[in-house]
């Protein structure tokens, strides 16, 4: 977006991030970037949209409905979708599954968890009432022939029994080889397109076209179980922002780390899953080029979860078949690990009499107990307002008062009474806790990879990771930590610089040693390149604005998982093959260590994958020249803190985020309040601003600087 016309006509580009306490907007308009933040309403999450683009509009001297009339694109990322299958409240769905795989579902491909308590290892939940699984005679072998032709007289009863007496709202068809030949569910789609036009169909072959039938039914099972849900929140929030006066388009982010339109967003709900953090990794993506940093490790912590990953080389990395709890899927997903570390993540006592925070979260409805709407149990946030490190006065600038007696009073009852704690002792304690499940997360997406996070600089962002982050990165022997700019609203931000991304996997089975099999490959993936390539020219680009990047699963013959190799962009070749098994060879000893490779054991390309790409286009963020003030020019007041590493009370500066201007830099123990973040620089830490009015703190350890 260019801002050559400046700010007066200039138009406006939003990005809106529905979290689980906090709904989150960030606005590029003309030159300037702002931002607005509001309690996440579960009754109808459209409000809380709303009121967040109100907050973001006020500071642009716009009402709401003036700053959305201006608006050229909104893009919204959204948790409805991780929250339906969190709580298992979806569509009641049924399944048209090939006969004798009825219990598919049920084995679950064998789940276990890693305890050596047997009790501990349970089924799979039941998504689908087992009632609501239908054997269907056909079958078709894993090369694309028809064994046993489609029973049409069998669907039309099954679909008349799902719809009109177990009342299902949703069908998925999950055929045993319908990654080879999709006839037999292409039929069925049409069957129940006649008999009941308003059920949502999923196809097993369009979600997850893969050998192996565990992931490809779960995955089409779940695209199902949650377009209620989605296509609530959809309609609902593309009605009530019509209404407010949008007229630009509204597109929506996938975990992958792209966006698709609202059409496509309806028919692939499970795509929207994990797009909040998604947003925030994109976003991190681009600090990382802007900053010149390859290397980085990221972390988001909000109301309800810290999220945390890796950028290598400078790229977001995704994973492939992401696991959810027991069942096993192959959604792609941006790669991040999460656990239940947020502002409003409970502090209680477990079974065993220890102190623990999360996993379970207080929302923002009843939210913590200062919050005052009826929460009693003590909260992440409860203990930092008790600490003095939040300020009641100013929380979320003052629009939403908290009760810091409260929070004393939740703090005193669950640890003060039993431990014998003070009520500053109780709040440190919760601070330590959450902050090593912090720092043991961001251990396992480094060091447990085979990365030394010394070699990495900390990106840290959401409302509630700056004042933790220091303390976080000292685990780890960390010197630098840097919060972006608009840190509260980081995942928000991200959105605005997301590509429309279209991703297909599909089997191919090329034994790399049989060189005839290189066409067939070629042929396959062609027809994928075509489909992904489509569905971006859908969204307005023409066909010669479309990436293509390609790549493969590789494994030996036997294994049963693979590893992903890039490919080149052309169609392959016999002469590849040797390269190829080369290349996978070494990725293998890299990946699980020397000597493990299979060694005369053939290998071969299970999956091709296409990821289609068209690069939106950029908001446009300037640099600002250095101006540094002195300290004092920047200082609003002092407080008194309980510092969790001296176990004291002192009192200390407050700086004001709205005069920090580049260039300037501050010693801690300090706090810099940004109004709906608070940044904590302890002792040993000092914060300075760059051009792009983020935050770098450089930590000393041992008395210096590693």
């Amino acid at each position: 977006m260019s801002s050559s016309t400046g700010e007066g006509g200039a138009t406006a580009v939003i990005g809106a991030d529905v979290g689980g306490t906090h709904t989150d907007v960030s606005v590029i308009l003309g030159s300037r970037v702002e931002r607005g933040k509001a309690l996440t309403t579960y009754d109808d999450f459209s409000r809380g949209v709303l009121d967040a683009v109100a907050v973001a509009a006020a500071r642009y001297d716009l009402t709401r409905d003036e700053l959305l009339a201006r608006t050229r694109v909104f893009v919204n990322g959204t948790t409805v979708v991780t929250n339906a299958l969190i709580d298992l409240k979806g569509s009641p769905t049924g399944v048209l599954v090939t006969r004798g795989f009825g219990d598919t579902l049920r084995f679950a491909g064998g789940p276990r968890v890693a305890a050596i308590d047997d009790h501990l290892q349970v089924n799979a939940p039941d998504v689908v009432d087992r009632e609501a699984i239908m054997e269907t005679p056909e079958r078709i072998d894993y090369a694309g022939a028809v064994v046993l032709p489609l029973d049409e007289d069998v669907v039309r009863a099954q679909v008349r029994e799902l719809v009109e007496e177990r009342g299902v709202e949703a069908i998925a068809v999950c055929f045993l080889s319908s990654f080879a030949n999709p006839a037999h569910e292409l039929r069925v789609a049409e069957i129940i397109g006649e008999l009941h036009p308003d059920v949502f169909v999923t196809l097993s072959h369009r979600v997850a076209p893969l050998q192996g039938e565990n992931r490809r039914f779960t995955t089409a099972v779940l695209n199902s179980f949650v377009q209620k849900a989605a296509a609530q929140y959809l309609t609902s929030v593309d009605a009530k922002l019509r209404e407010a006066g949008l007229k630009g388009g509204l597109v929506f982010f996938q975990g992958l780390g792209g966006v698709m339109s609202l059409e496509r967003a309806k028919e692939l709900p499970l795509g929207l899953l994990g797009s909040g953090p998604a947003g925030g990794a994109t976003g991190a993506a681009t600090v990382a080029a802007r900053m010149g940093l390859k290397n980085v490790l990221v972390g988001d912590m909000g109301g309800t979860s810290f999220e945390a990953g890796l950028l290598l080389d400078g790229d977001v990395t995704t994973s492939k078949n992401v696991q959810l709890g027991l069942l096993s899927t192959a959604v792609g997903q941006v790669d991040l690990v999460s656990i239940g570390a947020g502002g409003g993540s409970i502090a209680h006592v477990s079974e065993r009499g220890v102190p623990q925070v999360g996993p379970e979260s207080a929302r923002s409805t009843p939210g913590p107990a200062c919050y005052g709407r009826g929460g009693t149990e003590p909260t992440v946030t409860d203990a930092m307002v008790v600490m003095g490190f939040i300020d009641p006065d100013r929380y979320l600038g003052g629009a939403f008062e908290i009760d810091a007696g409260l929070a004393r009073t939740a703090l005193d009852e669950r640890f003060g009474r039993r431990f014998g704690w003070s009520t500053d002792e109780a709040a440190a304690g919760v601070h330590d806790l959450v902050v090593v499940n912090m720092a043991t997360t961001l251990r396992e997406v480094s060091v447990d990879k085979g990365h030394d996070p010394r070699d990495f600089v900390f990106l840290a962002y959401g409302g509630t990771l700056p004042l933790f982050a220091v303390q976080i990165a000292e685990r780890l022997a960390m010197e630098t930590v840097i919060v972006p700019t608009n840190s509260s609203v980081f995942s928000a931000m991200g959105l605005l610089f997301a590509d429309f991304v279209s991703r297909y996997d599909q089997t191919v089975n090329w034994d790399l040693a049989k060189l005839d099999g290189v066409d067939t490959v070629n042929a396959i993936t062609e027809r994928v390149v075509e489909r992904a390539v489509a569905d971006i020219v859908a969204e307005g680009f023409t066909a010669d604005q479309v990436e293509v990047l390609r790549g493969g699963d590789f494994r030996f013959r036997g294994q049963a998982f693979e590893l992903s190799m890039p490919l080149p962009d052309r169609p392959l070749s016999a002469d590849d093959a040797p390269r190829l098994a080369a290349d996978f060879f070494t990725l293998y000893e890299r990946t699980y260590g020397e000597g493990t490779a299979w060694k005369y054991v053939p290998e071969q390309m299970l999956n091709a994958t296409v990821v289609a790409r068209g690069r939106a286009e950029r908001p446009e963020i300037a640099a600002a020249p250095p101006a540094p003030r002195d300290p004092s020019e920047v200082e609003v007041g002092r407080r008194s803190v309980f510092l969790p590493s001296l176990r004291e009370h002192r009192e200390i500066p407050v700086y004001a985020d709205e005069r920090f201007t580049p260039g300037t830099q501050v010693s801690g123990p300090a706090i810099v309040d940004a109004t709906d973040t608070t940044i904590y620089v302890p002792p040993n830490a000092t914060a300075r601003r760059d051009e792009h009015h983020n935050y770098i703190l450089t930590i000393t350890h041992g008395g210096q600087a590693r």
